[in-house]
């Protein structure tokens, strides 16, 4: 791995938060895509006496319910596994509380996104292959931002470009504190940008394509 750092199970463990969370991705726009496709519940709920915006509202806060409650457990699972490995002394409830929270509505919008770029159940191998892993991959999964720097600048400079990079960072620097990871509120900034900009165009997208009113 990248720059292994001693404490890399430690590593590991945190990041997995991030990771069990992107990863629903896939199922929400499976599910999401088969349903446009089939039986069309999502249309029930355009005829309520609501605005039309807060369905694809609420499917975001649905996704992000169902990635972050299962991801509860993993940090007290691994305190319990590795124990004095994982040191806590620079762990702030706040900032992981936030973070947290952060992390899976991000995981909702980017969700919504990529079921309007779906056209078809088809497609979903693609995506998954071409886009979903390589984000995962290449955003710090196995490493740090700084460790990525020292061997490659430029990388390191294009890969901030991916959203998975600060909430990796982000996440670590909550749990671990902040030395040798992003700023922790530059992270919360642009984690918050990448997560408008997606269910922005996530719902404008998808408006069009269930044919809003």
């Amino acid at each position: 791995m990248i720059g292994m750092p001693d404490h890399f199970s430690v590593f590991i463990a945190i990041g997995a938060i991030v990771s069990c969370s992107f990863w629903d991705v896939w199922a929400n726009t499976t599910t999401f895509v088969s349903d446009i496709e089939g039986e069309k519940t999502i249309n029930y709920f355009l005829t309520l006496p609501m605005p039309n915006v807060l369905v694809l509202i609420k499917q975001v806060i649905s996704y992000a319910l169902k990635a972050g409650i299962p991801t509860l457990i993993i940090l007290p699972l691994g305190k319990l596994f590795l124990w004095n490995r994982m040191n806590l002394s620079n762990f702030s409830m706040l900032k992981f509380a936030l973070f947290y929270v952060l992390i899976n509505i991000f995981t909702g919008a980017f969700s919504l996104f990529i079921t309007s770029c779906i056209k078809d159940l088809h497609h979903m191998a693609k995506v998954n292959m071409r886009f979903l892993f390589p984000l995962w991959f290449f955003g710090g999964t196995n490493y740090s931002w700084q460790m990525l720097n020292k061997l490659s600048p430029t990388i390191s400079y294009c890969s901030l470009l991916n959203p998975l990079i600060y909430a990796m960072e982000g996440i670590r620097a909550a749990v671990l504190g902040q030395t040798g990871y992003l700023p922790y509120w530059i992270c919360v900034l642009a984690l918050t940008s990448f997560t408008v900009m997606f269910g922005w165009l996530g719902i404008a997208r998808l408006k069009k394509r269930l044919d809003f009113v």
